[in-house]
């Protein structure tokens, strides 16, 4: 049993999964603003998300089925 429930709060273990999954949602964020030229806002937002949720499932499946 891990104990990285008594090492790490609540805020750190969020803080942690938003450094990690940053660059996805930079990433995200110019592939959306390149690819809707028309609304880059709205694409960057929608692609900085997604690339932001992609990182999250690569490092989920890293650290808990990979390692």
């Amino acid at each position: 049993m891990s104990d990285i429930g008594s090492i790490f709060s609540t805020g750190d273990l969020i803080l942690m999964a938003l450094i990690g999954c940053a660059p996805g949602f930079v990433l995200g964020a110019a592939l959306g603003a390149w690819a809707s030229p028309g609304h880059r806002l709205r694409g960057a937002a929608l692609w900085g998300l997604a690339g932001f949720a992609l990182a999250f499932a690569a490092w989920w499946v890293y650290l808990t089925v990979i390692k």
